[in-house]
């Protein structure tokens, strides 16, 4: 590989996740707050939202009224967040190991 792809598969493998990560922490955390103190899996939901969008709307709401279809709606963005939520933790822990893997291609 060369050092141009290397870089580019470190700012996609690595850079990218950890700094959406950061971003909906940093917005969430303060949003998501009770009796002063964070609340984390509420936080941990909402920043699996954008990693869980293509699995967000597995249950499509036909043939509900409308109360049942904003209550299928809101079950898969719970669901989605659910599921984005650990394919955030997985991307982080990708990160964390393409980080060594990238220093060892730049020096060999």
């Amino acid at each position: 590989m060369t050092k141009t792809e290397v870089m580019r598969d470190f700012i996609r493998k690595t850079m990218l996740p950890v700094v959406v990560a950061l971003l909906l922490f940093s917005i969430f955390s303060r949003i998501f707050i009770e009796n002063g103190t964070p609340n984390y899996f509420l936080i941990w939901l909402a920043c699996g939202v954008p990693f869980g969008i293509v699995k967000m709307f597995t249950l499509i709401p036909i043939g509900f009224g409308t109360s049942g279809t904003v209550g299928v709606v809101a079950l898969n963005i719970v669901l989605g967040g659910l599921i984005g939520g650990v394919i955030l933790i997985y991307r982080l822990a990708v990160a964390v190991w393409y980080l060594p893997l990238t220093i060892y291609r730049l020096i060999a």
